[in-house]
């Protein structure tokens, strides 16, 4: 029938897909973290608006912006009421979940962010849930969410770290090492290694192989190169090299994930 809606799961104030392992609530939000469970998700809205901010795993999220494959760190904006069906691809993952009251939710349209700054704002979120107590970040935080604030750099970031971290997501995998990173940041890899980890949660090392996977997936679903070409643009030694490496962090090999994408 024409104008027919299609019929999604309805998923209530705080209900996430997932094994909770900690939560606070503070001001109508709630924050939680969550093991990812290996399941296949149907195409839901929750009333709720909500972030997840995942931290380990490779997502697949609907989410306007994002790639068809996102290595951690990445941020995913969920308006209330907006149709989406993100899910971990492979059973294991970890993500932080936001969720903001109903009376205080927005409608909208889900995107991505990696700005560094709001990578930043959820590592220290991330650092005072830890922490095991109700913090001045976690307050600041949720009046930051409930306003829609844009997102500032934490107080302990360098100003280099923004630099690097863009030089990261924007050269191409190939294009980079992490000397070469650390030479033109003008600091030693090691300390380059530990403010990464600090600041994202991620080392600038594993930022770029996260790129290398993310750039992977992609090409492969275009499905316009063979894995040779792949394997050399991205900057394998060789074949076996790349499908090792994308076997181990998707936990399927390059040619099984382009037939499964091609079915999609």
């Amino acid at each position: 029938m024409a104008g027919h809606e299609p019929d999604y799961i309805q998923r209530s104030y705080g209900e996430i897909w997932g094994s909770k392992s900690l939560n606070h609530e503070s001001e109508a939000v709630r924050f939680g973290f969550f093991n990812a469970r290996d399941i296949e998700i149907e195409p839901h809205v929750h009333e709720d608006a909500h972030l997840i901010f995942v931290l380990e795993g490779n997502y697949i999220t609907t989410a306007e912006g994002a790639p068809p494959v996102t290595a951690a760190p990445i941020l995913v904006d969920n308006p209330a009421g907006t149709a989406h069906r993100d899910r971990f691809y492979g059973p294991t993952g970890r993500f932080l979940a936001i969720n903001i009251a109903p009376h205080l939710s927005r409608e909208g349209v889900a995107r991505v962010s990696r700005h560094p700054a709001d990578l930043a704002r959820m590592i220290e979120v991330i650092e005072e849930l830890e922490f095991g107590a109700a913090t001045v970040t976690l307050d600041e935080v949720t009046l930051a969410l409930l306003r829609h604030d844009e997102g500032t750099p934490g107080s302990h970031m360098p100003p280099w770290t923004m630099r690097a971290y863009e030089k990261v997501m924007e050269e191409s995998p190939e294009a980079m090492t992490l000397a070469e990173l650390a030479y033109e940041a003008d600091v030693h890899p090691v300390h380059l290694a530990r403010v990464f980890r600090r600041s994202f949660g991620r080392t600038a090392g594993q930022l770029l192989r996260d790129r290398q996977f993310e750039r992977a997936c992609e090409r492969l679903q275009l499905g316009r190169q063979s894995l040779a070409e792949i394997s050399l643009d991205l900057g394998f030694c060789d074949q076996a090299h790349f499908s090792r490496f994308f076997t181990r962090r998707a936990g399927s090999s390059p040619a099984r994930y382009r037939r499964a994408a091609a079915q999609v």
